[in-house]
């Protein structure tokens, strides 16, 4: 029987009893109609699954009791960051929740020249809440124990000048950092050597404008074409970063 996973923001511990959130609760006992005594995962992003069994079946307030946890091994060797132009919320929700699945590890949204979409902070602060739920979500279904950080949405040369400052700072290898576009003229094959750090920067529906190609050219990205066709923004993430998981060797493990 397969055993459903629950995120927690709550500090987990073996013997711990704990009351889960009103929405963790009611998805166990009204939408599963768990019984006490039967049992579900917890995870908080600690990288451990906690095994534990219900006490009170409470549909607003459930609690549990935490049996044992395991360490859960299965994050990406290589740390890839999506800088991610903001897009319609469909296809938002849609390149957060499969990139989650896809191991990415931080996830940017950025307001760019062409994009269709423009937020006011107070709606871009709601709009992150419910982008951090969408790869909590995700993480709940592809059995990731490290939860990926949506950042704020800032203007991507805002974004591009805290790179800039952060590889300063950083006495860490040194990044690479790509940014993809269908007219890209470099046609060289991409080897990642010993990186563990790789920046993603994908266009929103309307593409990089040339504003915006300048801006990451400064920025450190290099163009790089995705195949000889053109790909939707929704599209273009997920399938850059599945490659790019397949050169670092997260893929067809054996």
């Amino acid at each position: 029987m397969r055993v459903t996973r629950v995120y927690t923001e709550q500090a987990l511990s073996n013997g711990g009893e704990i009351t889960l959130a009103p929405m963790a609760s009611a998805h166990l006992i009204k939408v599963l109609r768990l019984r006490a005594g039967q049992q579900t995962v917890l995870f908080n992003g600690d990288g451990h699954d906690y095994l534990a069994h219900i006490l009170t079946p409470k549909p607003e307030a459930c609690q549990v009791m935490v049996e044992s946890s395991c360490p859960v091994n299965n994050e990406s060797a290589c740390r890839i960051t999506l800088l991610q132009g903001l897009c319609r919320g469909e296809k938002m929700d849609w390149v957060l929740e499969k990139c989650t699945e896809l191991g990415v590890h931080k996830i940017i949204p950025v307001q760019c020249e062409r994009s269709e979409v423009y937020l006011e902070p107070e709606r871009a602060a709601k709009r992150r809440e419910h982008w951090q739920r969408v790869v909590i979500s995700a993480c709940e279904q592809s059995g990731r124990a490290y939860v990926p950080q949506v950042e704020g949405l800032k203007p991507l040369d805002q974004r591009l000048v805290e790179f800039a400052q952060s590889a300063l700072e950083s006495k860490a290898a040194a990044e690479l950092r790509f940014a993809l576009h269908p007219a890209s003229q470099s046609h060289q094959t991409v080897g990642l050597g010993a990186a563990r750090s790789i920046v993603l920067a994908v266009g929103p529906e309307g593409g990089f404008s040339e504003r915006d190609l300048s801006q990451l050219a400064l920025g450190g990205f290099d163009l790089l074409q995705l195949g000889p066709r053109v790909l939707r923004t929704e599209t273009a993430g997920p399938a850059a970063l599945a490659v790019m998981q397949a050169l670092a060797g997260d893929f067809f493990r054996g």
